[in-house]
């Protein structure tokens, strides 16, 4: 894994509705990667790597944060994290692991593997409006989609916000990897693979704890080691499943799917994580309020 990658990254200034700093960034990487191709399409990125007659793996990102643009933030490695600093005034910001550590290892594998798709959404943040506008065709041969965009180190989500990301033999192959790895399946929250599946991907799909920590506030970190442990995850996901297609339909409506087109309410009238419910004094809901005392110990 290239360290020096991650912090370029990290170090990449990004917010909804103002990412093309990251777009550009995006963009520059996948021309110097040999036999790739891309397009873009309402916002998004989507690249193809290599030839698969058998389909492809596939991994997603995006390419937003919750973070204001500062003056100028500098990712600083402290035994063994990465913390943001905003060099103007000398006070820890977010460095945006949620989403960037995602975007990282996407770009470190198709670096890595010989045939590969990987997409980069724009405005996860705010309902994950990139992706409900995907182009679904893309992932027409894909065998399945992985995403890495959830805090901490062990997670393995096949269900997020109530929909069912994956089938049965899809986890069951999966299994002696997440022991290996110390990984354990879990239900989610919202986001990208999430809206996908709404949207009609038809194969399996998981979102990942890739090692960020304290998402969504100044405090947050990235720790190397847990960046590089769900790396390793991925590219043994890929190298030992990724020429097997594992299907997977979602049965009946989604969680947010609608026959009609979908228009987005006030975000204050919504949690600011999986706008489900409505939200509490500090902005989240008492379901995410619940999740993220038992991960981070608020009170």
């Amino acid at each position: 894994m290239n360290q020096h990658k991650l912090i370029e990254i990290l170090q990449v200034q990004t917010v909804s509705y103002d990412q093309f700093r990251m777009f550009a960034k995006i963009i520059r990487e996948v021309k110097s990667v040999p036999d790739c191709a891309f397009y873009t399409h309402n916002g998004n990125i989507y690249v193809t790597k290599g030839n698969a007659d058998g389909g492809y793996p596939c991994l997603v990102a995006h390419m937003d944060t919750v973070h204001d643009i500062v003056e100028n933030l500098t990712a600083v490695p402290i035994d063994g994290n990465i913390i943001g600093i905003n060099q103007a005034t000398m006070i820890q910001t977010g460095i945006g692991g949620d989403d960037k550590v995602g975007v990282f290892i996407a770009l470190e594998c198709l670096r890595l593997f010989d045939t590969i798709k990987v997409a980069f959404f724009r405005d996860e943040e705010t309902g994950c409006e990139g992706s409900y506008e995907a182009d679904m065709a893309f992932f027409d041969n894909c065998n399945f989609v992985l995403q890495c965009d959830r805090q901490g180190n062990e997670d393995f989500v096949v269900e997020a916000a109530g929909v069912e990301l994956s089938s049965s033999k899809f986890q069951f192959q999966i299994g002696p990897l997440l022991d290996i790895f110390n990984y354990q399946m879990v239900s989610g929250l919202m986001t990208d693979v999430m809206a996908l599946k709404d949207c009609g991907l038809s194969c399996s799909a998981a979102n990942i704890s890739c090692g960020y920590f304290n998402p969504h506030t100044d405090h947050e970190y990235v720790n190397i080691d847990s960046v590089e442990h769900c790396f390793n995850l991925v590219t043994s996901i890929i190298d030992q499943m990724g020429n097997a297609r594992f299907p997977h339909i979602l049965e009946g409506p989604g969680y947010w799917r609608s026959s009609v087109s979908r228009q987005w309410p006030a975000k204050s009238l919504y949690c600011m994580d999986c706008w489900a419910e409505e939200p509490t004094a500090n902005g989240y809901c008492q379901s995410c309020n619940e999740y993220y005392s038992s991960m981070m110990g608020w009170r």
